[in-house]
Order: C-alpha cells, then structure tokens, then sequence
C-alpha cells in the first residue's frame, strides 16, 4: 500500500484530507497542532463576530472521520532522496508521496514582537494585544488594515503603522483609509527604521510599544532550506504540477511554494483553495504512475476586507464596493468553509 504524507494542515490539505479515498493508499497528516485556524475569521474573532471554536478546525478529529492518521508533529526536515521527513520529536516518516502545505511564517518572537504564524499561535498573539497598553500593528496590504480595524473596534488603543500607500496604491485605499479615520485609529504612515522597540522613524517621532505585530506579507518557512531543496528566497520551487523542480515526489501548495511559471500570483488562503483539487488529483495520480493535471491561477478573484461588525470593503480586480452587503457575503462564504471541515 502506498503512503501519501501530508505535512501541515493547510487549506489544500483540508481538502485532501475529506476528499482523499482511502482504498489502496494510507494517508498520514503531520501537523504542529491539533488545530487549524482559518484566517479569513481572524478579523471576526478580533471584533467579536465568532468566538474561538467558530474559526478553528479539530484536524485530528476530522482525520479520524475521514479514516487517515494524524500526528502533532513539527516537520524539521525532508530527505526527498531517501523519502523520509524528520520530526521535531525525533521520529522519522517515511512516504511515497508527500506533499507540504505549511503556509509562510515571520520573525522570531520575543517577548515585544508577537506573531500569528504558524497560525497556532493566534489565541496566545491575540491575547496579548488585548491586553497590551499601546499595541502596534505593522504593515500596508489586506491583513494589516484588517487587523488594525478589528482591534479597533473591539476598543483596543491600536496603533497602525503603514506605507505612505496602502494596498500597493489600489483604488480600494481611499475608502480603507476613510474607514480607519471614521474609527480613529491612530494611523503613522511611514515605516519605522527597524523593528526593535522603541519604533524609530526617520520623520514620526519614536514610538514605544509593548506588543508588536508585523503583517507584512509572506516569509519562507525554514524547512525547505534547512532540507537543501530548491528554492527562491526561501519558496519551494515547484512547477505547474505542484511538483518541485528536483523532487518529482514532492508536492507543495499554498504560501509556502513558488510556481516558476506564475512567480507572482499572491500568496494566500485563496490561491491555496484553488491548487487543491489539482494538488489531491496529482497525489494520487502520482502514486498510481499516472500523467498528472495542469494547474493554471485564476487572474482576478474577490476579496472582501472585514473592516468592523458590518462594514466591509470588497475588491476584485481594480473594483471595489463599500456595499453592507460584502460584510454578509464573506460571513456567508467563511461559514460555508468552514462547514465542510466540521467532523
């Protein structure tokens, strides 16, 4: 019986893990925790919409009623050569087939710089930021001003440090920034110096804070540097397949990989969600010697940032729309998602 070995519990993996047969081919998932947190909630969390249990998913009682094995496991190391991945426990494992799904990750935390990556650490992050006296929020794109608006509006004194140009200049940006200002947050737009407290810039006074969070876009895992792959500033490479270039036996989707063809596609939940299906037809393709399937990424998709209880910016392409309706769309859209993974 082949081996299919899933590391990281990501939302391509989800997929693999309820959709995946089970006839003819064992199915082990490693992940560092028992949950999974789906970030398209986070905001509903912070604000108050969802609490913990809404936006979490038990992936080791979801393994056990999908018929697959599941390990809290941290992967610290993959031998693609002898088909083996080392746990940070000390146990190997082998596979036929694995695949990563393991998302991006940050800066080392210490006791001033929080992070929300891996995503098991959002309850302990959160908590601190509630608590902190003057917490910061550091970054321009979705993720930041969300984040930024959400503890806004959950009376947390938030301040947002951004680029003079949020969104990369998207026309979204002036409605965002209407937002933050009708929430009085405190908005520095220009990027500190460097990232240890206090925050010094070269125009804005230097600013002390006692609970820092960086939401500035997608960072390598160490794993696939520290196993000697081929990678890009730390991605793993991989090609329209979902394979990587130097190990036909290695899949990765999500954050974590870089597809040569399409370097610039975002890296997200959404473009996760769409490799998916592709990703478990390739797995057990794979396994079965069989020709594998293309993955080509949609150019334009929707993305609906929670800016607050029922306010709600929405993009797609350079469009943009403030309607109350996006607010109850992604509500309807997060709560669909999350049903398929509910065991």
């Amino acid at each position: 019986m082949k081996r299919i070995l899933l590391i990281g519990a990501g939302h391509a993996h989800l997929h693999c893990i309820t959709n995946g047969p089970t006839e003819d081919v064992e199915w082990l998932i490693l992940n560092a925790s028992t949950y999974q947190y789906y970030s398209g909630m986070y905001s509903g969390l912070v604000d108050g919409t969802y609490d913990i249990d809404e936006i979490r998913i038990d992936v080791a009682a979801l393994c056990r009623a999908n018929d697959k094995q599941f390990i809290e496991e941290t992967v610290i190391k993959i031998d693609p050569d002898e088909k083996v991945v080392f746990g940070a426990s000390g146990r190997r494992y082998t596979y036929d087939v694995v695949s990563t799904n393991i998302g991006s990750f940050d800066w080392a935390e210490d006791k001033t710089r929080l992070s929300i990556k891996p995503n098991y650490r959002l309850p302990d992050t959160l908590k601190c930021l509630q608590q902190a006296k003057r917490p910061v929020v550091i970054g321009s794109g979705v993720a930041a001003v969300e984040m930024a608006a959400s503890l806004k509006t959950a009376d947390v004194p938030i301040i947002l440090i951004t680029d003079p140009e949020l969104l990369s200049g998207h026309p979204a940006a002036e409605a965002i920034a209407r937002r933050l200002k009708e929430l009085d947050v405190y908005w520095i737009q220009e990027r500190p110096i460097d990232d240890e407290p206090p925050l010094r810039f070269k125009h804005h006074p230097p600013i002390e804070s006692d609970a820092i969070i960086r939401l500035t876009g997608a960072k390598a895992p160490a794993l696939f540097a520290d196993s000697k792959l081929y990678t890009e500033d730390g991605f793993l490479l991989v090609n329209e397949q979902l394979q990587a270039l130097d190990h036909p036996s290695l899949f990765a989707a999500g954050d974590a990989a870089t597809l040569v063809a399409y370097p610039d596609i975002p890296k997200n939940g959404v473009t996760a969600v769409r490799q998916a299906p592709i990703l478990l037809a390739n797995l057990l393709r794979y396994v079965q010697e069989e020709a594998l399937q293309t993955y080509r990424p949609q150019t334009n998709y929707l993305t609906i940032l929670s800016m607050g209880p029922r306010h709600a910016v929405s993009m797609y392409g350079n469009q943009y729309s403030t309607h109350l309706f996006g607010w109850y769309l992604k509500r309807w859209i997060d709560q669909r998602f999350m049903r398929k993974y509910r065991p």
